[in-house]
Parts: structure tokens; sequence; C-alpha cells
């Protein structure tokens, strides 16, 4: 197995390349080329590029030789995650994404200072759309010039990591908007969420995507598939408790915003079912109110502490992290590098 020193540099170097790749395709449209390559560069900057670093721990595992076409594949798989950054946060309305203003609301500022005619914040939103749109290209781009080097199989393997991420986010949208009642009874609709649009793009897929591009056997794609489900999960479920009770300076969100709008995470299902009416009537309170007050949203978070649903998720996010180490260990002759970065995946503090 490849021995390799942090891989980011590389990683941001491919990912900047296919960057000035879409502003040059754009460039005949003038200012509004130069207003969306800005904001690419600006929100593909600050991740910490694990789904990259995955891909290529994988690649590396299965003693990959074309490293270059690892390294364009990661360099799409991080341009990808920008995408649906864009999106998520015109879905979801989230103002802030890694502790600055979201791209929407970049472009919202824009308007209103310029005194543009029209609604504002509507032209923020399709300026992030149209963002995120470039940056879903410039990754395809990423994939298709990959897969010219490691393969069809490579391309296969990303398109429908694409579709599928993509159902899942329209999943999420419908859960969010199911009434409150229902509530109770979506813990298999929050369990499907979680692998169709996180795990899929987090773990799954680039796994197998890096054995793909290291040119494995099918039967090591798909353990290294199967592997990565539980670790998706467990990256999620932190996410969702890094949500709830991370702080702000370090998770680069305000505390309660996943309930203020209004997700349906096991956390607000364990509080909701588990807790006491009065930890329910917490919750329930505040989950979907973008107006929710400091203190409503502090009331709901001790509610679903109180209500154990902290500690049973930290049981599920150990189990589930388990379950992947031993897929693992099973699928790859060497696999230190890849197990480094679930720990980085279930332990982290942001």
């Amino acid at each position: 197995m490849r021995t390799a020193e942090d891989p980011r540099p590389e990683i941001a170097d491919r990912t900047a390349d296919l960057l000035a790749w879409a502003a040059a395709a754009m460039a005949p449209a003038g200012v509004a080329a130069d207003d969306i390559a800005a904001r690419l560069a600006a929100s593909s900057e600050g991740g910490k590029a694990f789904r990259g670093r995955l891909l290529l721990a994988a690649f590396d595992g299965c003693d990959g030789t074309d490293r270059e076409a690892a390294l364009g594949l990661a360099a799409a798989l991080e341009l990808f995650q920008t995408a649906a950054l864009l999106h998520d946060d015109v879905l979801d309305g989230s103002d802030t994404r890694r502790g600055r203003p979201a791209a929407h609301k970049v472009f919202e500022a824009q308007h209103r200072d310029a005194g543009w005619q029209g609604d504002a914040a509507a032209y923020g939103r399709s300026g992030a759309i149209l963002a995120g749109d470039v940056a879903l290209i410039a990754a395809q781009r990423g994939a298709t010039l990959a897969a010219r080097r490691a393969g069809d199989g490579v391309a296969d393997l990303f398109d429908e990591m694409a579709a599928l991420v993509t159902a899942g986010q329209h999943l999420d949208m419908r859960v969010a908007v199911s009434p409150v009642a229902a509530l109770p009874g979506l813990h298999d609709e929050i369990r499907t969420i979680m692998r169709a649009k996180t795990a899929s793009y987090t773990a799954e897929f680039p796994l197998a995507l890096g054995a793909a591009a290291a040119g494995a056997p099918a039967a090591t794609v798909a353990a290294l598939r199967a592997a990565g489900l539980p670790l998706g999960i467990a990256f999620q479920l932190r996410d969702d408790v890094l949500g709830l009770t991370g702080a702000p300076e370090r998770t680069g969100k305000p505390v309660g915003d996943d309930l203020r709008e209004g997700k349906r995470t096991l956390l607000v299902w364990h509080g909701v079912t588990h807790g006491s009416g009065a930890q329910r009537d917490a919750v329930l309170a505040v989950l979907g109110r973008a107006d929710a007050g400091e203190d409503e949203i502090r009331a709901a978070i001790d509610a679903v502490a109180a209500s154990g649903a902290l500690d049973a998720v930290e049981e599920q996010i150990a189990l589930d992290a388990s379950r992947a180490r031993d897929a693992l260990t099973a699928a790859l002759p060497d696999p230190a590098a890849v197990l480094a970065l679930v720990g980085a995946a279930v332990d982290r503090s942001a």
C-alpha cells in the first residue's frame, strides 16, 4: 500500500483545475461568469475533503497505480459536495456555511447593495442554484476525465451516486413537511434518508470509486460499497449530534439550526417518541420554526438530551463504526489508511 502525505493540497490543486475550466467555459457570459466563479471558489474552500481522502485511501488500499485518475475523481467528488451544499442551503434556508454567509445570501446582498430591481432574496436563491449547477457540471467533467483513464465503471458509479443523492434530498424534503403527528412512524424513512442522501456520497461511493479507479475486482468494489453504508450512517449521526450540541464557532452554523429547519433526525425522533410529555412538547414547540428564540431552542436541546436521545445515538454511532471497521478489514489487505478515516468521521468535534 502506498504511504501518502496529506493528499488535501493535491485534491485542492485538481479542484482548482476543474474550476478554472468552468470559469473559461463561462467566460463569454462576462460579469455573470465572474459572479459564479467567485462563489464557487469561495464555496469550495474550508472543507476537510473527507470524501476525496476516503476515495484515495481506498485506491491506495487496493494497490492502485494511476494516481492521477484517482486525484481527478477525488476533486470531482469534492465539487459534487460543493454543489450539494450550495443547493442544500437554498432548500433548507440556511444563512451560513462554514462560519460565513451562504452563497445565496452573498448573491442577495450583491443585489441589494447594487440597488437592482426585483426581489433580492429570490435573486440570491437563483444565483446559488445556478452556481451549484456549474459545480455539478465541473464535477461530472472531472469524473469523465478520470473515467477515460480508469474505465467506464468509474463513470457509471459516479452517475449512480449523483442520481441517488438527488432522490435522497427529495425524500428529506418530503419527510420534513410531513405532519408532526406522523413523526413517531418515520424511523425507517429517516434511516432511508441517511442512507440515500449522506451515506451514499460520503462513504459508499467514495470507497467504491477508489477501488474501481485502482482496477479492483467487482467483488471488492461491492464489498467496499457495503462497508461504506454503516460508515456513512455513523458520519450523518455525528453531524446530527454536532448540529444539536456543537459550538457554532466550530460547526460554522448556529446552534439548533436543524431544529429550526424542521429536520427529522433520529435525535428528534427519539426525543418525541421516548421523551416525557414535557420533553416532547419542548421539541415540537421549535421544530420547523425559523423564528424560534434562543431560550426555546436551548429548552428543546435539553429535552432531547434528557430523553436519552444523545446516548442512544452515540451507541448507534459506535455500532455502525464497528460494523464498518470489520467490513473494511475483511475487504482490504491493508486497510490502515481507511480505518484511520473511520475515526476521523465518527470522532470529530466539528
